[in-house]
């Protein structure tokens, strides 16, 4: 067809080289859109923030006042677990480049309690490296178990966090990885707070960032499973303010701690899946932390009346799933922290946070999953010992339960 024009020859040519350079392209760079429509639906039989009407975190079943939430009894619906992403897969002289953006609707800061966008991840890989926020190296993202709740167990370790990491050893059966992470740390004035004498004095401490976390995981992988043992180290500072010549409450303290998980498959339809977490000052951390840093009386020092230190805590998560056939499947388990907890600390303050589910999917394809689940949470918070030197009564922790019924509808998509 081409001879029959004038310079055939040269737009067929031409033609044949952009046909050439585009399916070289699209060897060299493969692109993915991807995502999820999560529908969820829950009868709460008691009460919890409504913010988080349809996620189970036990630190959000009591309100700042260690009082239980009004209203019990709801019933909602949502879609914020649902999500939307682009991967971009490209292939260089140097070595395969993977770049990850992708965003739910499950509104923070500002927005919390609201179907608003939220980052999700936002990263490359290169050469073993990463750059951008993605799972932490402290975490293991294999054993996060299949719950209706989107939030997942409290007590293991899970968080995205913005990073730059290495992964040094990526074998079939051992990987070894580091990462520089954003350290991050919330804290707990207790007594200190707005409402009692030091409030004023507190009102203008502030973290400063000096340097960042470090993390570092070993994996080893068997034929039915794994186990990872993680470690974590974070240097946290604050600055005081309103410090005068006779006073300063500036200080700085180290967070440290170490996360050991495993899967393991003893039969074909089982899975097993474990964590345990122990450390201080590294709540942040873990999938519902509460405060990092805790106030200590120091009276005698009238330079430092009050000095902040890491609160240490332990947590675990036992899971198992149980295929019944190709189509249904089960999910159990149990999760709790454990913090203990200073004598400056309120009665406002968890202690104790448990977390228990049992559910059962559906998933007649790989895009659909249906599921049912029970869910129940449990908090108990800690007793206030009274302070003297400022006329502060004691006061007994209370406790707290919720029973939740959550119904999901998930579809996934990708554009490969």
């Amino acid at each position: 067809m081409c001879t029959r024009f004038i310079g055939s020859q040269l737009i067929c040519s031409l033609l044949a080289s952009l046909a050439a350079l585009t399916a070289q392209a699209q060897k060299k760079t493969e692109i993915e859109i991807h995502g999820q429509v999560w529908l969820t639906t829950d009868y709460n039989f008691q009460s919890q923030d409504p913010n988080w009407f349809e996620m189970l975190r036990p630190s959000k079943i009591s309100n700042d006042k260690g009082e239980a939430y009004a209203g019990n009894g709801n019933f909602s619906v949502g879609v914020r677990p649902s999500r939307f992403g682009i991967q971009v897969r490209q292939a260089t002289e140097k070595g395969m480049i993977k770049t990850q953006f992708d965003f739910d609707l499950v509104g923070n800061g500002n927005n919390v309690g609201q179907t608003s966008f939220r980052l999700f991840n936002a990263y490359v890989e290169w050469n073993g490296f990463a750059f951008g926020k993605k799972n932490s190296v402290f975490m293991d993202g294999a054993v996060v178990p299949s719950t209706v709740d989107f939030f997942g167990p409290c007590g293991m370790v899970l968080l995205r966090n913005a990073q730059i990491s290495y992964k040094a050893i990526d074998t079939k059966e051992h990987e070894v990885m580091v990462g520089l992470e954003n350290p991050n740390a919330t804290s707990d004035l207790g007594q200190y707070g707005a409402d009692f004498d030091f409030g004023n004095r507190l009102n203008n401490m502030r973290f400063i960032t000096k340097a960042p976390a470090v993390a570092a995981h070993y994996k080893r992988n068997f034929p039915h499973g794994h186990i990872q043992v993680a470690a974590l180290a974070k240097y946290t500072a604050w600055n005081d303010g309103d410090k005068t010549a006779t006073q300063d409450l500036s200080g700085s303290t180290w967070g440290y701690g170490a996360n050991i998980t495993g899967a393991y498959k003893p039969l074909p339809q089982l899975q097993l899946l474990g964590a345990f977490v122990a450390g201080k000052g590294i709540q942040n951390y873990l999938n519902d932390g509460t405060a990092d840093i805790g106030v200590q009386r120091n009276y005698a020092n009238s330079f430092q009346p009050i000095i902040g230190k890491p609160i240490p805590f332990i947590s675990f998560m036992g899971y198992a799933t149980y295929g019944w056939n190709k189509y249904w499947s089960t999910t159990v388990g149990y999760s709790a922290m454990h913090h203990q907890t200073f004598n400056t600390q309120l009665n406002n303050a968890l202690q104790v946070g448990g977390y228990a589910t049992v559910n059962l999917l559906y998933k007649p394809t790989p895009q659909f999953t249906f599921g049912i689940e029970y869910q129940h949470a449990h908090r108990r918070n800690t007793n206030f010992i009274g302070d003297a030197v400022f006329a502060l009564p004691a006061a007994a922790g209370k406790s707290f339960a919720i029973h939740k019924v959550q119904a999901m509808l998930v579809y996934k998509f990708s554009s490969l």
